[in-house]
Formats: structure tokens, C-alpha cells, sequence
């Protein structure tokens, strides 16, 4: 589905949940369900990537709120949309819950 990527979780994986000592697994009541912002955030960092790709040679692109504001917004809004129209099935929720529950595992294995 179009938020159940491996991109996804390896973005969250990797800088949340790394080892032992990472803030996901430490502090993982507050990503537990991973949060529809972090989501927006990792998607947003994701298509900055694909953006330094784009000519295909890498260029360096600034990752701030002023050049990625408005993806990040279209991404959140976009999460939150899709929550609405799947409600009765609590798609996101789900998906939330997964991508937390895969990565504080992957987490708690590391050293």
C-alpha cells in the first residue's frame, strides 16, 4: 500500500530506533503509535533524496522548512485524508502501530 513502504520504515528505523540507546527505543511512548507528523517528516525527507537524484548525479539540496514547508503539508494533510476516508477500517492506525512495534524490535535488537 502507499504507506506501507520499506522505505518508510528503514527512515524511521534509522534514525529513531537505531540500538539500545536511540530516542524511539528509549523514549517509546511517544512514538507508539508512531506519530502521523513523524510520518509526514520521514516522507517529506524521503522525497528530498529523490529530488537530489533527479538530474542523476546527486545535488546537494538544503532540507529546510523554507524549501520543504509546503511538502511537508501536502504529505501531513495527505496522511490525514487518508485516515478519514479508510476511518472504518483504521488503515492508519495500523500502519502506525506496525511501523512502530517493526522498528522498536529492530531497535531493541541492535547493540
Amino acid at each position: 500500500g502507499i504507506y506501507k513502504t520499506e522505505l518508510l520504515q528503514q527512515g524511521i528505523n534509522g534514525m529513531w530506533f537505531l540500538n539500545r540507546s536511540d530516542e524511539g527505543v528509549i523514549y517509546h511512548k511517544y512514538f507508539d503509535p508512531i506519530p502521523i507528523k513523524t510520518i509526514a517528516l520521514v516522507l517529506t525527507a524521503i522525497e528530498c533524496c529523490v529530488d537530489e537524484w533527479s538530474q542523476g548525479i546527486k545535488e546537494d539540496i538544503k532540507f529546510t522548512s523554507a524549501s520543504y514547508g509546503a511538502v511537508y503539508n501536502h504529505h501531513f494533510s495527505s496522511l490525514q485524508r487518508f485516515d478519514e476516508r479508510t476511518a472504518p477500517y483504521k488503515l492508519l492506525s495500523k500502519i502506525r502501530i506496525n511501523l512502530h512495534d517493526t522498528a522498536r524490535y529492530v531497535g531493541l535488537l541492535s547493540h
